[in-house]
């Protein structure tokens, strides 16, 4: 049976296909190589755009039947967690911790994320001052079924080693069934847009770093601009007051009341429907409108977007729940590269001059957009594409088709080439030598414990064998 991803591009064929609902069955399953032969493969939403599915010929591990959401614990105010089963979606959660004046650190966009793929891949979003914008930082606790289908757990204090390995697992040490992640009380925020020519961009980066906003910029190559989204934390005197810790506390009624949603209710609303939609139709019209199409609509989306303001914005509302089985007109891909600070004005620059070439050359040119996110230094993660050093992304976005693949092989080679990091399970088409110049000896030490913790391959897919030369 084929299974594909959500955007519909990549598919794989296992043998067998099980959802899951209760660890005895990932148990089973693990141990039973009979029965469920290898490799075993846990997928969630299927949102990844690279080949982390992949399980042909072996087991894929549906474990989305696994949506469990306890009260949260917030007896320690500086440490408050909340439990859920490895197939909650972020969606979910989001909303249960903001009925009760709490919320995500980092309220990422694509809501079907499972808990489970939080946990061990690759996430991005724009980082707030003296936080992160990888969701799986903060994921503080683990509970996963081993090689050998034994029951195991890792929490930070008890293996902050071991921990910084599973958020760099894509599954390849275990099948996570529980997630803790550590969380915080419901905060506002500010929000506004602000349109820059590149030039602009540029030479006021250092201020922008520094104005004590999480950063996510829209970048329009075609028409020189750059559309900047500021979203700042607002203060609050009930709020910090309060505990925030029933559901019906008089905090969180005030935050519900006194936030608004409109903004990213419209903004997600364009995100995920109208401007997918608005490319897929562009397709299918000569050139020459389809650029003239396009070039209109990246001014159009800077005069709506900047519209979209506010100063009591709830967090939790800029992610969005993508519907499951979508119409393909409103499909959508993407890949994305991380640039350390003292790569990434220059590599913008470049990318502008890069995509117009490309498309002179070709005549192929996103259809969707062009996206990217301030993401502060991270170690959290062994293989985190910012450990060295705060970088910034360059994610093209587009409805996937024929031109999409020859693209993207320029495109890594373009990222490569200026010292970019990839995402595993967000950068399609990498190669051995891509994740080799990115990660260099960290793939032979992670390789290692991974041998050490699956000696028999039970997790390893061709895919990660292949691409890390495991």
């Amino acid at each position: 049976m084929e299974v594909r991803n959500w955007g519909q591009e990549i598919s794989t064929v296992p043998r067998i296909n099980k959802k899951v609902y209760r660890v005895e069955e990932i148990v089973d399953v693990v141990k039973n190589p009979d029965s469920y032969p290898s490799p075993v493969r846990a997928v969630g939403s299927r949102h990844s755009t690279t080949k982390c599915i992949d399980a042909d010929g072996g087991t894929l591990l549906d474990i989305t039947g696994l949506t469990r959401i306890d009260e949260p614990n917030t007896e320690d105010r500086d440490n408050m967690t909340i439990t859920v089963g490895a197939g909650a979606r972020y969606y979910d959660v989001s909303r249960f911790l903001q009925a009760r004046g709490l919320m995500h650190y980092v309220n990422t966009e694509i809501g079907n994320l499972t808990a489970g793929a939080a946990c061990v891949g690759q996430t991005k979003d724009s980082a707030f001052p003296g936080e992160h914008g990888q969701v799986n930082t903060y994921v503080v606790g683990v509970k996963y079924v081993n090689a050998k289908g034994g029951l195991c757990e890792v929490t930070e204090e008890s293996g902050p080693e071991l921990m910084s390995y599973m958020r760099a697992s894509f599954g390849m040490l275990g099948i996570v069934y529980e997630v803790t992640f550590k969380i915080t009380r419901l905060r506002l925020m500010k929000l506004y847009h602000k349109a820059y020519t590149l030039d602009e961009f540029i030479d006021q980066l250092d201020e922008l770093r520094s104005s004590g906003c999480a950063l996510m910029y829209y970048m329009m190559p075609f028409v020189n601009r750059i559309l900047v989204e500021h979203r700042s934390y607002i203060a609050d005197d009930i709020l910090d007051k309060a505990d925030g810790r029933s559901e019906g506390d008089a905090t969180s009624k005030h935050l519900l009341t006194k936030g608004s949603d409109w903004q990213f209710r419209l903004r997600n609303t364009g995100w995920s429907k109208v401007n997918p939609f608005f490319g897929s139709v562009c397709q299918l019209v000569p050139r020459a409108l389809k650029d003239y199409f396009l070039s209109t609509a990246d001014f159009i989306t800077m005069a709506a977007l900047a519209t979209l303001a506010g100063d009591t914005v709830l967090p939790a509302e800029q992610t969005i729940l993508y519907h499951e089985t979508p119409l393909k007109s409103t499909q959508y891909t993407f890949s994305i590269f991380a640039f350390g600070m003292k790569d990434f004005p220059q590599a913008l620059r470049d990318y502008f001059a890069f995509v117009k070439d490309y498309h002179q050359r070709t005549g192929w040119r996103c259809t969707v957009l062009n996206v990217g996110y301030r993401i502060y230094q991270d170690k959290s993660s062994y293989l985190s594409y910012t450990s060295e050093e705060e970088s910034m992304t360059i994610d093209p976005v587009t409805n996937a088709d024929e031109g999409w693949y020859p693209f993207l092989k320029e495109y890594n080679e373009f990222c490569i080439q200026r010292n970019g990091k990839p995402l595993l399970n967000q950068t399609p088409l990498l190669t051995t030598e891509h994740c080799k110049a990115a990660f260099g000896p960290q793939l032979l030490e992670f390789n290692e414990r991974r041998k050490t913790m699956d000696p028999s391959n039970r997790f390893l897919s061709d895919h990660f064998k292949g691409l890390l030369d495991f």
